[in-house]
């Protein structure tokens, strides 16, 4: 199985591989939709974690691209607890769960399992 990061955060990477490897899941990262868009249509694609931080996304076009999908993902945005803005986006735009940057570093293995199907 396999998690999709939008992110250029290489901290934000590391901790969410240290969450999937505990699930033997691979993790890809995209720094565009049209990448992400191409990353989840793959078979073995989970779920899509979104940072916040990335300022030119569309996250809201990004977000209904995934639920008109053949095999639509839950996707999980978080961001810094001081961009409220963003994190209010994400929830207008229908993520899934959204959750401030320390929120998802610190349950990064629950959300996963909240999300995500267990592999065999």
């Amino acid at each position: 199985m396999r998690v999709v990061l939008l992110s250029g955060d290489l901290m934000l990477l590391a901790r969410l591989e240290g969450a999937a490897r505990q699930k033997n899941w691979t993790v890809s990262t995209a720094t565009s939709s049209a990448r992400v868009l191409e990353l989840v249509r793959q078979e073995d694609c989970q779920l899509l974690v979104i940072d916040l931080k990335l300022a030119d996304i569309d996250l809201s076009g990004l977000v209904s691209d995934l639920n008109t999908a053949p095999n639509p993902i839950p996707v999980v945005a978080c961001g810094p607890h001081v961009h409220e803005d963003r994190l209010a986006a994400a929830r207008e735009a229908g993520c899934d769960l959204v959750v401030t940057r320390g929120q998802f570093e610190r349950d990064a293995e629950t959300i996963l399992g909240k999300f995500c199907e267990p592999s065999k």
